[in-house]
């Protein structure tokens, strides 16, 4: 058997025969026997969690619960869960009135009060469909559950009630009650999942089903036997049992030859049926994938594209002779501008990649909480200031407890995504950051004063490339995928993020972290100004880079009388450099270089040279880089775009410089 996480957690809400809660307190129903069967064959452990059915499809979609029986194929569905191919049962709905009402076809619901199960399929299609494709006005009196439906057509408040077929056989059909042969909506039932459930427990429970479904005398159809043809005699006068006894003697090589012929006409035609459904869904699913390529695809190029005017346009303005200082400063203000937003782009899109292919692992360090917080406010207050809103911190956690253990990387990247969010869809007003324990948690939180998600959109905001506003003329820009990366970022630290949003008023993104203690660290070290730092020393730096621009951003940086610098096109070149240069203050090594790479070509360095200091610098940061560099000998490791002051520091730290301050 398959790897499955168990207990396997089944929901069970009460819609007899199909499933429900006995007079027991156990559940019970179609669904629920044929489960128990699939678990007793695979030795799978289940437990069952009951609850009303909206409350049961919350806890599918947060993971409480593994599989909520009795789904329908509908539009919310199908983006919201997954949903085994195999049906269990076929369904459709039907009109049930107190015995004696006069109802012929479906235009009779017209002016009527019509009751449905709340959160059912019922419900949703007497809303979106027979109100508007039909054009029938009536109204609905919305029930918890089929007894509450029931007392509402006695007493008057409904003179109609929608439900399943099944709802014939339940134990909650009266006498009183009947159907009116109005019957519509065809639709397959299944089992519903989570949108990222564990694909073996679907194909376990679709093996069972196809093999059960294919063999005549086994457990599917005994099962449902045992709850339809009970209920259905129970229907019956009795003088009809012993007319149905006498012609069946007399007929019974008749319905033989007709039964086995009826099934294999059933066999063929349900083949066939659910050979269509597969290719309508298949379909479906196609032109939907298809439909957020192109999305994704338009959003990157415009993504990718308009920084990347704006870099050259802006850098071509610049070449101007006559340029005055005003204008230099605006143009180069646009071009860094621009930059950033084409690196966060990139970035963004490698984060993705990371996360698919679990490149991500976690690294603990001890982080200050009260200096994120800090450092995040004065790091987002002049583009607040630039828009003309507010920005808040509430910071409620005691100095002494804001030291924990956490992935600091992570964290960072969770924050910069949703603060920058908050600011970009907020033009009037304030946005608020904050942080709390909750028990063993960290609470954080980004609430701003926004344009808000509309709720319909809300359940889908983490997915990739969904914005709240999907199409073409959106008027904020971003490639779509910040919040998924925010989601999985979140899980990765085993946390959970939510969102509380109302259209046109706001959104407030809260996420929660464990709370892991620790003790407080000593500051890091500032940059210094290396100039005033020299005084006096001299360095003789070798800069091992084969990207021109790159070196030449470099020796900018470096460009001081004090400091002698030393290029280095490859892997082969650096180790000859180092070998006939013993007095190196220290080795700038890039990691990716023609001929031999930059860990490879450090090996080589530590076997004649173990005292010079080697920083690394790569452009990638993918999981294990860093690691692989510092065990082959490299001291330090940065990653570009290289930061000056980061530079700077490092410089001051692995060159002995003494402090003259």
């Amino acid at each position: 058997m398959a790897q499955i996480k168990e207990p396997v957690k089944i929901g069970v809400y009460n819609n007899s025969p199909k499933v429900f809660l006995n007079e027991d307190g156990e559940a019970d129903g179609i669904f629920i026997d044929l489960l128990e069967h699939v678990a007793e064959k695979e030795e799978l452990e289940i437990t069952f969690v009951s609850g009303e059915w909206q409350e049961l499809k919350d806890l599918l979609s947060k993971g409480k619960i593994d599989i909520l029986p009795d789904f329908a194929v509908s539009e919310e569905n199908d983006s919201l869960f997954t949903i085994n191919s195999i049906p269990v049962l076929s369904s459709w709905l039907e009109v049930y009135a107190v015995k004696g009402a006069r109802l012929y076809s479906i235009r009779d619901l017209n002016n009527k009060t019509i009751g449905a199960l709340k959160g059912s399929i019922q419900q949703q299609y007497l809303e979106e469909y027979l109100q508007d494709e039909l054009a029938l006005a009536f109204d609905l009196e919305i029930c918890d559950t089929y007894p509450q439906c029931i007392e509402a057509l006695r007493a008057g408040k409904a003179d109609l009630l929608v439900a399943s077929r099944f709802f014939y056989f339940s134990n909650h059909f009266p006498e009183d009650i009947s159907p009116t042969g109005i019957i519509f909506k065809p639709a397959d039932l299944y089992f519903g999942f989570q949108k990222e459930a564990d694909t073996q427990l679907i194909q376990l429970i679709d093996r069972n089903l196809a093999e059960m479904k294919n063999d005549p005398n086994s457990a599917y159809y005994s099962i449902l036997h045992s709850w339809l043809d009970p209920a259905f005699r129970k229907q019956q006068p009795k003088y009809f049992l012993w007319i149905l006894t006498a012609l069946l003697s007399i007929l019974l090589v008749v319905l033989v030859f007709t039964f086995v012929l009826k099934y294999q006409v059933d066999l063929q035609t349900k083949a066939l049926w659910r050979k269509n459904r597969q290719l309508t869904r298949a379909k479906e699913r196609a032109e939907e994938n298809e439909r957020l390529k192109t999305i994704f695809l338009q959003n990157m190029s415009h993504e990718i594209r308009t920084p990347m005017n704006g870099i050259i346009g802006f850098l071509s303005l610049l070449k101007e002779p006559n340029l005055d200082p005003e204008s230099r400063e605006k143009y180069i203000d646009i071009v860094n501008k621009s930059g950033k937003r084409l690196l966060t782009t990139i970035n963004n899109i490698i984060e993705i990649s990371k996360i698919d292919s679990r490149q991500i692992e976690v690294k603990t360090s001890i982080v200050d909480l009260k200096e994120v917080m800090n450092f995040y406010y004065n790091f987002f207050l002049p583009q607040a200031k630039e828009k003309k809103i507010r920005i808040e911190l509430k910071n409620d956690i005691p100095p002494e407890k804001a030291f924990i253990k956490t992935d600091k990387f992570i964290l960072d990247n969770i924050l910069t995504n949703l603060i920058n969010n908050a600011l970009k869809f907020t033009n009037t007003g304030v946005v608020e950051i904050g942080t709390s324990l909750e028990g063993e948690k960290v609470k954080f939180y980004v609430k701003d004063s926004g344009i808000g998600i509309p709720e319909g959109r809300q359940k889908a905001i983490f997915e990739r490339f969904v914005q709240a506003n999907l199409n073409m003329t959106r008027a904020h820009e971003g490639s779509g995928l910040g919040l998924s990366i925010v989601k999985a970022y979140v899980e990765i630290l085993k946390g959970e993020i939510w969102l509380e949003s109302k259209e046109g008023e706001g959104s407030t993104f809260t996420f929660t972290i464990p709370y892991i203690p620790a003790e407080p660290t000593t500051k890091t070290e500032e940059p210094v100004n290396l100039t005033e730092a020299l005084q006096g020393e001299h360095l003789k730096i070798l800069i091992a880079e084969d990207d021109n621009i790159s070196f030449l951003f470099i020796q900018q940086l470096l460009n001081k009388p004090e400091i002698t610098l030393l290029r280095a096109i490859d892997g082969k070149q650096v180790i000859e450099l180092a070998r006939t240069n013993p007095d190196l203050s220290l080795i700038l090594m890039d990691i990716k270089m023609p001929v031999i790479n930059g860990i490879d070509a450090t090996r080589k360095i530590r076997e004649f040279n173990s005292t010079v200091p080697i920083i690394a610098q790569s452009a990638y940061s993918f999981t294990g880089e860093q690691e692989q560099a510092l065990k082959a000998g490299c001291n330090d490791y940065m990653t570009k775009p290289i930061n000056k002051g980061r530079l700077l520091t490092i410089i001051r730290k692995y060159t002995r410089i003494p402090d003259k301050s």
